[in-house]
């Protein structure tokens, strides 16, 4: 990351702000602006005159690339600067600075096609309000002093890095930029401003990338970075930002995607009252390296707790990928049409217990994939009432988490394709009530994969660290599929329909099921399996069974063990095709054992039915034997089952009825007159 954000700056300062050696000439200083106290100190290079002066609305006008060094700009409402390419020059270049107090503007600002790059420099802070922005080509709005200097008879921008300290605040503005939009200043707020940007939109804080300088103050930390406050973007932003704050609230669309590059605290659409919703039509990337003058510290304890990420009430056409070495990383009711990755890193907070929070409702259009050094929790956390919260995920695909060195907790209902949940160091546990639904599952954990019965043993889990043995039997839910890979110490798992189990690798599992539970396959191996008394059928394939089965026969409602050397027989189901069966019925609470495989027997086979065993073909084999007395021609007999003789009729009319149903007419003897 770092080699490309070099990249990015060296691209960015040649598109910008390039060498810029172009030849001048001096002008007269001392110009009137005639626009709201806007005054021209001088101008360099091709500035080639000024109309309207005096008025309310001015035109600047340049036959080549140009400085024009303002003593002071402001434009108010109804009043029009224009900046204007004559003589048929293009891809001008104009670079504007202003010496004296923040820029006001009220009013227009334009640029025709000519000019290629406008950029504005005021070191004390720009404010736009009700204003109205237009340039054909790119875009520089900066609060670096740029020091526009002679060299060799030619303009050049030098000193880049000086400290940078005002800010650029945009107020219901629209702005249409031809080019590439770039808005660079320690703090920068845009509300309810309509950006449209051909080439994009860049917002840049961060200190030395050849942007902005580092203020002299050591550990500065601002609450207010970069603010976005229901906007609406037509383009792509890019938001490069230091030790401070990226926030977006009160919702907004960006039609485009959203790359944040971040130190700090990145809070996307978290404070939002109203539930406004933040629309990203492309992808969204934020990523945050963390550091301790952008980050939270408690309040109570004065302890450092890192960066914070939020992604909250937002719907996002492409892919969102999340990554923060910081504390917190959570997302909130999110709605996507792609894949979504949340990642946390060490970075300079190797010290930090990281959270990977899933919190409300989410339905993610593609694979959720969460990589956390410390816990992931899918539900939510009431901080004031210390409760955990439910909610909704489903996954169009695939969900995969991974707790490197924590437990993954689940308050939430979750539905996917598949779900695979691994705890490198703890437990995989849930509150007991939300219910895992996917076509196959695979758990992977240290310590307990399994539910927990009371809300306080699962915050008092999850915050403290803690490896668990199950103390309190309480279930995981699954809804239904096959358990692929159960690795862990200890498993309660319930379903509420069928289960399929085809691999275990596990000291005690405990397993039930609404309806019927299958145990196959030749990668199930454990020290005991037990099956719950709800379990309706039990199917357990015999083959390489390395582990102590136990549960309770439908024949006495006792606890049947059968140890893992023994093998399974169907006289040990000990009823009629394989089940349990009892003259009183079935007991409650109890299971059948079904064996499966070449020990049972099955259903004597229906006998195939036989021709020689009709009536009506009996007699008409001793007829053939006899054909003269039967008076019957040999020649019409061709198969002697496919036919037998009508003998329901007193006169035999030589019509025959066949096994399958069928008539035939053959021909008699003729007996005379």
């Amino acid at each position: 990351m770092r080699n490309f954000a070099k990249k990015l700056s060296a691209i960015a300062l040649c598109t910008m702000f390039a060498t810029m050696q172009v030849s001048f000439a001096a002008m007269d200083t001392g110009l009137g602006g005639g626009i709201g106290g806007a005054v021209i100190d001088s101008t360099q290079g091709g500035y080639a005159g000024m109309n309207g002066a005096g008025t309310g609305n001015v035109d600047l006008n340049f036959n080549g690339n140009a400085h024009v060094n303002w003593g002071s700009l402001n434009i108010n409402k109804g009043e029009s600067l224009n900046f204007n390419a004559i003589d048929g020059k293009n891809g001008l270049t104009v670079v504007n600075t202003v010496n004296g107090g923040m820029s006001q503007i009220y009013g227009n600002i334009n640029a025709n096609d000519g000019i290629a790059k406008l950029i504005i420099s005021n070191p004390n802070g720009m404010l736009f309000d009700g204003a109205k922005f237009t340039t054909a080509g790119d875009l520089q709005l900066t609060t670096q002093a740029l020091n526009v200097n002679y060299v060799n008879g030619n303009l050049d921008i030098t000193n880049l890095n000086q400290t940078a300290l005002g800010s650029i605040t945009v107020k219901n503005t629209d702005f249409t930029v031809g080019g590439e939009f770039n808005i660079t200043a320690p703090s920068i707020e845009i509300v309810k401003g309509v950006i449209n940007a051909e080439n994009g939109l860049k917002l840049v804080t961060r200190n030395g990338q050849d942007f902005i300088a580092a203020p002299s103050t050591e550990d500065v930390y601002t609450e207010k970075g970069v603010r976005l406050e229901t906007v609406s973007i037509d383009g792509n932003v890019y938001i490069l930002s230091g030790e401070d704050v990226v926030k977006i609230v009160k919702g907004g669309t960006i039609n485009g995607d959203l790359t944040i590059d971040s130190q700090g605290v990145v809070a996307l659409n978290y404070v939002n009252p109203d539930k406004n919703l933040l629309e990203v039509k492309g992808n969204l990337n934020a990523k945050t390296t963390g550091s301790k003058a952008g980050s939270i510290t408690d309040a109570e304890t004065g302890n450092y707790l890192g960066s914070m990420m939020y992604l909250a009430n937002a719907k996002v056409d492409g892919d969102v990928n999340m990554s923060t070495a910081g504390g917190v990383l959570e997302v909130g009711n999110i709605t996507t049409g792609g894949n979504v990755s949340l990642t946390t890193t060490t970075g300079v907070n190797d010290n930090i217990k990281h959270y990977v929070h899933v919190v409300g409702v989410n339905d993610i259009g593609g694979n959720l994939n969460i990589d956390s050094i410390h816990n992931i929790h899918i539900g939510g956390y009431y901080f004031e009432e210390g409760q955990i919260a439910t909610g909704k995920l489903n996954v169009a695909g695939t969900i995969d988490a991974f707790a490197r060195e924590g437990s993954i907790g689940i308050s939430s209902d979750i539905t996917a394709q598949t779900i695979a949940l691994e705890s490198g160091t703890l437990n995989i546990i849930t509150d007991g009530k939300a219910t895992l639904a996917a076509d196959e599952y695979s758990f992977i954990a240290n310590g307990y994969v399994g539910g927990l019965d009371s809300s306080d043993k699962f915050i008092d889990s999850m915050e403290g660290y803690k490896l668990l043995p199950p103390t309190t039997l309480s279930l995981l839910y699954v809804d239904g599929g096959t358990i692929t890979n159960l690795d862990t110490q200890y498993a309660a798992i319930g379903s509420k329909t069928d289960l399929d189990v085809t691999g275990v690798n596990a000291d005690k599992v405990y397993l039930e099921a609404e309806n019927d539970m299958r145990i196959t396959g030749n990668d199930v191996h454990a020290n005991q399996i037990r099956v719950g008394n709800k379990t309706d059928n039990l199917t357990v394939e015999t083959a390489s069974r390395d582990y102590d089965l136990k549960y309770t026969n439908i024949r006495d409602a006792q606890e049947v063990v059968i140890n893992g050397n023994t093998e399974i027989t169907y006289d040990m189901a000990n009823g009629e095709n394989g089940l349990n069966v009892n003259a009183n019925g079935r007991p409650a609470n109890t299971t059948y054992l079904v064996v499966n495989g070449n020990n049972q027997p099955g259903p004597d086979p229906e006998p195939l039915p036989n021709p020689q065993d009709n009536d009506n073909v009996k007699i008409l084999n001793n007829l053939q034997r006899d054909q003269i007395n039967a008076a019957i021609d040999a020649n019409s007999v061709y198969t002697p089952v496919a036919f037998a003789a009508d003998l329901d009729e007193e006169i035999d009319k030589g019509v025959r009825k066949n096994v399958d149903g069928s008539v035939t007419v053959v021909k008699t003897y003729a007996m005379g007159k």
